[in-house]
C-alpha cells in the first residue's frame, strides 16, 4: 500500500499505532498492569528465596551462590537491570496517568467526588511507588553493592556468607525500621493496585473482581508478614 493510499484509507504505520497506544491513557494503564504483574512475580520469588534464612546458613548461602553464578556472574545483573527498568516504567506511566487524570478533570466546576477520589488514589500510588524505588536502591546498596554496612567475609566453603550479612544487618535498629517502613508501603501499593491491574487488562467482572480483590489483599498481607518476619525475628528473638 502506497503512502497516499494509507492516508486515504486512514491507516497508520504500525510504529505510529504503537506510539499512539503508549501515549494514551489506555496504553498507560495496560503497561502499568503488565509491569505490575511482573513485579508481583518478583516479590513472591524474592520472598520465597529469602525465607530460606529460617533453615540456617547452608541453604541461604547456597541460594546466594546459585544466584551469583547465573550466566557466569552476569545473569543476576541482567535480572537486576530488567527489574529496575520495569520499576521505572511502572512509576513513569503511573505519574503520566495521574497527570492525565488531572488534565481530564477540566475546570474546577467540573470536578466531581469520583474524579477527585480517583486522582487522589493515582497520586498516592505514584508517590508510594517513588518511595519504594528509593527503598529498592537502598536495598541494593545494603546487600549487594555495599556502602551502608560492611559486606561479610566468606563462609567455610568460600561463598559469600549471606546468612551472616542478613543476621548482622537486622541486629541494627534503624535498618530494621527502614525495612518495616519499606514493606508497609509495598503492602499498601500491592493491595491498592490489584483491582485496577485486572481492570486494566480487561478482566473486570461483577463476580470475579471482588474475589480477586480479596485474594490480592490476602496475598499482599502474606508477603508483608513474610518480609517483616525476617528482620523482626532476627532483631527480637535470634541470639
Amino acid at each position: 500500500m502506497s503512502e497516499g493510499e494509507r492516508v486515504v484509507r486512514g491507516a497508520k504505520p504500525p510504529l505510529e499505532v504503537v506510539i499512539d497506544f503508549v501515549r494514551s491513557s489506555v496504553g498507560a494503564k495496560v503497561i502499568m498492569a503488565v509491569t505490575g504483574l511482573a513485579l508481583w512475580g518478583f516479590v513472591i520469588g524474592h520472598l520465597v528465596g529469602n525465607l530460606q534464612i529460617f533453615q540456617g546458613p547452608e541453604p541461604l548461602n547456597a541460594y546466594g551462590e546459585m544466584l551469583h553464578s547465573l550466566g557466569h556472574g552476569a545473569g543476576l545483573w541482567v535480572v537486576r537491570a530488567a527489574l529496575l527498568a520495569i520499576v521505572l516504567s511502572h512509576i513513569f506511566f503511573g505519574l503520566r496517568l495521574a497527570a492525565m487524570n488531572r488534565a481530564a478533570r477540566g475546570p474546577v466546576g467540573y470536578r466531581t467526588k469520583q474524579s477527585l477520589r480517583t486522582n487522589t488514589a493515582a497520586m498516592t500510588m505514584a508517590v508510594s511507588g517513588i518511595v519504594i524505588l528509593a527503598f529498592i536502591v537502598f536495598h541494593l546498596f545494603h546487600f549487594t553493592i555495599g556502602g551502608i554496612t560492611e559486606l561479610p567475609p566468606l563462609d567455610e566453603k568460600g561463598r559469600t556468607d549471606v546468612f551472616l550479612m542478613v543476621f548482622q544487618a537486622f541486629k541494627t535498629p534503624w535498618i530494621v525500621v527502614v525495612y518495616v517502613v519499606g514493606q508497609t508501603l509495598l503492602l499498601s501499593h500491592l493491595t491498592h493496585g490489584t483491582v485496577s491491574l485486572w481492570q486494566s487488562l480487561g478482566l473486570h467482572h461483577p463476580v470475579w473482581t471482588p474475589a480477586l480483590r480479596v485474594a490480592g489483599r490476602a496475598l499482599g498481607v502474606s508477603i508483608f508478614a513474610g518480609n517483616i518476619g525476617i528482620p523482626l525475628a532476627i532483631f527480637f528473638f535470634w541470639k
